[in-house]
Parts: structure tokens; sequence; C-alpha cells
């Protein structure tokens, strides 16, 4: 234990000698100062939304590079400078080695992370206090953005029989007109009968209404639900949307009067309850399309039925006959007040320390065989492979073979690689969305043990391995 001790000492004082280290050092303490009091936006919500997200993912980049860098950096010096070559000649394993190396390595990051987060905590609230902000404003703030808020999406059919049938009907078309389909053709009606379900059912037209059932709702509460949404007119696209009109509308449940029956028919009726709908509104609300829109369901409405269910229609009044469009990722999805926004916030800081030691280890791992330089270099490849998977697997059109291969490659690779964006929850602490437990406990698994421990153990095992008189620098 002593001889681990002091190799934690020791990386903790080469780390604060680095030059590179210092240099992100000086960079975190400028944009942590900087970011929450140079944003000066019109509404409270811009503020705070920007001055979170900004923020956190700030300090995640910035801790995230200073630990490639000191993982890279502590692990080769000692050999380049063959310091290491005398303390493996003492009663010291080289695993002891590597692991205190690791663990110095990320007690100087947490430490960094502990402190800039807590300070961007004090600072955003210090400025959000101070602001000239109305009274109103600040106490919508927060319900809707200081706060972790649990998101449950809305229930959606089962497409399979509906994807199915047009898939059936697309096949006998063709075949009526004397074309074969292969399989490559097959596939594709597939693929464009799964997109246009689910663009059927995704779609509002002109003064028709659309309905939602949202299901394991906890009831009586005593807090207020949120609706999220985000509607788009005319075409799922960022540019050329336009203000249109609507109207939501929330359904009450009544409990049925108990009808006096035998057996288990009885026991159904006494649970049963008929929907009444209340609009929200009392004329058309006007609305932004393209961009997210929040409306608040108040705990005395008591909207959750006695079985969890919230039930919710839409009106698409646009005064142009446009089509209107929800996407399955943008709501509309319920909010439910989980947690306060200290307790989501250390949440999230809990998931960046978590990268910020899976960085950290993959750095140790790859610079414990390698030189400097090509460690860096591997570690930063792995990462881009990640992003690359995440973004070939997610694509939504296939336009030939290249693509189809590029999906297939980006799916194996990512039976191995690291996405970084799933460590990325600055935008649901921005939006209030609670960072769930099992979410932390998924990424732990799958990211960390399943994933990176088998890399980081192959790591280890070369870096015992290496042969340290083979090493020369001139």
């Amino acid at each position: 234990m002593r001889a681990f001790l002091a190799i934690v000492k020791l990386t903790l004082r080469h780390a604060v000698r680095s030059h590179i280290f210092q240099l992100l050092f000086g960079v975190l303490l400028l944009c942590v100062a900087l970011i929450p009091t140079t944003i000066t936006n019109s509404s409270a919500a811009d503020f705070l939304k920007s001055s979170i997200f900004y923020s956190l993912w700030i300090v995640s980049a910035v801790l995230g590079l200073s630990s490639i860098w000191l993982g890279c950096f502590i692990m080769t010096c000692d050999i380049d400078s063959y310091q290491l070559h005398m303390v493996v000649s003492k009663p010291v394993s080289r695993i002891t080695v590597w692991l205190g190396k690791w663990v110095g390595v990320c007690l100087v990051n947490l430490l960094l992370l502990v402190l800039a987060s807590a300070a961007v905590f004090f600072i955003i609230l210090g400025r959000f206090e101070s602001l000239d902000f109305s009274a109103e404003e600040k106490v919508r703030m927060r319900s809707e953005v200081l706060v972790g808020r649990r998101a449950f999406k809305a229930d959606r059919p089962d497409y399979a029989d509906a994807i199915g049938e047009l898939v059936r009907r697309k096949i006998a078309k063709l075949n009526a007109q004397g074309r074969s389909v292969d399989t490559q053709m097959q596939e594709k009606l597939i693929k464009d009968s799964q997109l246009e379900v689910v663009s059927a059912d995704s779609e509002v037209k002109h003064n028709m209404v659309k309905s939602w059932r949202f299901s394991n709702i906890p009831a009586n509460t005593g807090k207020p639900l949120f609706l999220r949404y985000r509607p788009y007119i005319n075409k799922v696209a960022s540019e050329d949307q336009r203000p249109t009109h609507l109207i939501w509308s929330v359904g009450i449940p009544r409990e049925r009067k108990a009808v006096p029956q035998a057996g288990p028919v009885a026991k159904r009726n006494a649970k049963a309850y008929d929907i009444y709908l209340y609009p929200l509104d009392d004329k058309p609300d006007q609305v932004m399309t393209g961009v997210f829109h929040e409306k608040e369901l108040r705990p005395e409405w008591k909207v959750v039925s006695s079985d969890g269910h919230v039930f919710m229609t839409i009106a698409n009044l646009d005064r142009y006959n446009g089509t209107m469009y929800f996407q399955p990722a943008d709501g509309p999805k319920l909010l439910v007040p989980a947690t306060g926004f200290a307790g989501n916030y250390i949440r999230a800081v809990m998931v960046i320390a978590l990268e910020l030691m899976l960085l950290a280890a993959l750095s140790c791992a790859f610079a414990g065989c390698l030189s400097m330089p090509v460690a860096i270099f591997m570690v930063l490849s792995y990462l881009l492979f990640g992003a690359f998977s995440v973004y070939m697997v997610n694509l939504e059109y296939i336009a030939g073979m290249a693509d189809r291969f590029g999906q297939m490659v980006g799916k194996a690779l990512l039976c191995v690689v690291i996405p970084l964006q799933h460590f990325d929850v600055s935008s649901l602490v921005s939006d209030g969305v609670l960072v769930e437990w099992s979410f932390i406990g998924s990424l732990f698994l799958n990211m960390i043990v399943l994933r990176a421990l088998p890399l980081v153990l192959l790591g280890i095992y070369l870096y015992n391995k290496r042969e340290l008189g083979l090493i020369v620098r001139k």
C-alpha cells in the first residue's frame, strides 16, 4: 500500500507540473468564469438553458482532453526518462504502478470537476437571482428548468402489422406488373414502408384531431405535469418553419358507478372510467413550429386515471391548411417533477466523472504499450470510431450498397467501441429532464464494464509484459 500511495503522490506532482495540463486548467477557469457571466438573453429560460448547457459541455470537453493528455503523458514519462526501470527493480509490481498512475490521473481531474461544477452551479444560480427577471418568470423557471423531471413518452402502436400489410400490397402490385422482387428489393420495400407508416402516424392534417395516451404516470403527487412538444409544419425540417395555430385538450377521467354483477365482470366495471376532454386554452394557441413548447397540467385537474394513464389530444387549426408533424423523439412527452435541480445536477456531474475515469483508463491502457504520440492518436481514433458508428447506425436514408455496408460496419463497431455522446447529459439538465439512476447504471455496465474493461485489462497485460530494456531514447 505504501508503494501504491507513493506512486499516486508522484503522479499528482507530475500532472500539476505538465505545461499542457496547466494550459487546459487555465482554459477551464476562463470558461467557468466567463460563460455564465457573459450570456445575456432576453428571457430567463434562454439564459438558464444556455448557461447550463454550454458550461457543463465545456467542463466535460476540457477535462476530457485533460484526462487523455495526462493519462498518456504520465504513463510514458517514466518510461522515456528511464525512471520506471529503477521502480520495477524493486518489489513493486507493474500492475501496482499502472493502478497508481490511473488513480492519480483520476484524482486530479475529479478534483477539478468538483471545483468547476460547484463554481458553475453557484454562478448560474447567483446570476439568475440577480438579473432583472419578473417574479412570474422566476417561479416558472424553478418548475421547468431548475428541477429534475422524469420524462414519459406517449404510447406508440405496434407498427409491425401495418408495415407487413403495406409491404404485401406493394409486392402484389409489382408482381401484377410482371416485376420480380428479390431480397434487396424486399429490404428496400420494408424500409420505405416503415418510413411511410411512422410518418403517417406522426402527422396531423388540417382540421384533424390526434390523440395520445401516456402510461405509468404517478398519480396524486401534488405536483404539476408538463407537456413538452415540438411541432413541425408541412415538413420535418428546421428551415421554412413558421407560426401556426393549434389547441391542446386534456382528458379528465371520471369513474363510472360500479354495477353490481357477479364474477370478474363486476371487478372490471368497478375500475372503469369515462374520459371527458377539456381544452387547455379558451382560443387557439399560436406557436412557432420547429422549437420546443411546454404546457402545464395543474395537479387540481386530476388528469391521471386510476390505472396511471393520461390522455391528450391536439387539433391542427393552421390558417394555411398545413399538415403538422410530431417526431417520436421530440414528443409529445409528459414531464413529472421527481427531484430538485441540485440533485439532478449532481447526477449529471457523476456521469461526467464516469466519462473522465473511462478516458483516463483508456489513455493509460494505450500509453502503457505505445509511445505517447501513438497512444494519443489511438485514443482519439477509438473515440472517433464510436461517434461515426452512431451516425452510420442512425442513418435514415440508405442510398446504396456503400451506405448499407457502412451501417453494417457501424453496428459491428458499436459492440466494442464507446460513443462518448452517450455521456453528454448537458441537454437533459438544461431542459430540466431527470438523469435517471438506471441511465447511469446502464452507462457503467455497458460502456465501462462490458466494453472498456476488456481493453483496459489487455493494456495492463501488455504493459506488464513490455520489455523495458528495448526502449532506448536518444
